[in-house]
């Protein structure tokens, strides 16, 4: 019998009775919850982008984001933000020379050693890693590797990453993740593999960028706020509103209101408001601007819009101000690159954009 035809018989056996018995009334209510639960559960698990009871089917989304992790500005480990990150994380404070070293001896990127590190051992803090010199999560057949120094840990840990990123050829983060935390693995019910992805991406960037295997920059369009790094990637990411897994369909620039928004490319501004309905109506304020190539820009967040539909916008001119309208944790500017028609495809921003300078 199903859903339908139950509720049926359940309506015929209990209405005559329900207003006239407080007994009658708990049931049909029970009845109802068992009824209406399933299908609350299934509305619930929609628009997410990962599918937690069929976890593998995840996969193509993280395949899509390409890691996320963009290569750090000419190629070269950010010290600024290196020293910083490092000095302040537990057992690995003043061993980020150690790092680099190791990761050099095994032909790696020490930036993608060091945020594998940072999350496995959850900056430095673990029981595994202050108790058992244990910095990556190494399993051996008794369960966690127990090591005899920080530096052997490591040193075993460069060698792990050695064996998977140069002998098997699994060079991006997407593709370590997939043997480092697999989605679906039996030791993992309740699917927390589904966030290394993009918690090692969102390292990353805190580092300052990957140094080796990661995206380049095109330069075709400039950056709608010059020479600001970018502070929330494109692709797999923490949802920072809602804590779900999802895909980021553009790139977030650090600003403050009422700092000027500039156009990352010359044309035609097609849209110039604050959506009226679901789902655009997250962006809050936006412009999009329509290229000679096809590819439209959208600029969204923004406390004022400064253009109007139809205008024709130069590169680099002002066309409204940072702010945090729609959905939205503070100010920032969103940025997204669409393919074909506004609010089409959404393309990896990073791609086009120049790096800053």
């Amino acid at each position: 019998m199903n859903a339908k035809e139950t509720a049926k018989t359940l309506g015929h056996l209990l209405l005559p009775k329900v207003f006239f018995n407080p007994i009658g009334l708990v049931v049909l209510g029970t009845a109802l919850v068992l009824l209406v639960l399933p299908v609350f559960m299934s509305m619930n698990g929609k628009d997410k982008g990962f599918d937690l009871e069929n976890p593998e089917q995840n996969t193509d989304t993280l395949s899509g984001a390409v890691g996320g992790a963009y290569c750090a500005v000419n190629g070269e480990i950010n010290q600024e933000l290196w020293e910083v990150k490092m000095n302040t994380a537990g057992v690995f404070s003043g061993k980020g020379e150690l790092f680099v070293e190791i990761a050099n001896e095994q032909g790696i990127d020490p930036v993608l050693m060091a945020a594998i590190a940072l999350h496995e051992t959850t900056n430095g803090t673990s029981n595994a890693v202050v108790t058992k010199n244990n910095p990556g999560g190494l399993m051996g057949k008794d369960g966690l590797m127990h090591f005899s120094t920080l530096e052997e840990g490591l040193e075993s840990m460069g060698q792990t990453l050695h064996n998977r990123i140069i002998k098997d050829g699994y060079v991006t983060i997407v593709d370590l993740g997939s043997v480092y935390a697999p989605i679906g693995a039996a030791n993992d019910p309740t699917n927390l593999n589904a966030h290394w992805v993009p918690t090692i991406t969102a390292m990353v960037s805190s580092l300052g960028g990957l140094t080796m295997n990661c995206t380049t920059q095109s330069g075709e369009f400039a950056q709608p706020i010059p020479n600001v790094q970018v502070n929330s990637n494109y692709g797999v990411r923490i949802h920072p509103i809602t804590g779900e897994v999802s895909n980021h369909q553009g790139v977030d620039f650090a600003c403050s209101s009422p700092e000027p928004i500039y156009a990352a490319k010359e044309g035609k501004v097609v849209y110039a408001e604050f959506p009226s309905s679901h789902p655009n109506n997250t962006y809050g304020n936006i412009i999009v601007i329509q290229h000679k190539n096809n590819l439209f820009t959208a600029y969204a967040h923004l406390s004022r819009i400064g253009v109007k539909v139809g205008q024709e916008v130069r590169q680099l001119e002002v066309i409204g101000q940072c702010g945090s309208t729609g959905r939205s944790t503070g100010d920032h500017l969103h940025f997204e690159i669409h393919a074909d028609q506004k609010f089409g495809t959404r393309l990896n921003p990073m791609l086009y954009l120049k790096e800053p300078v």
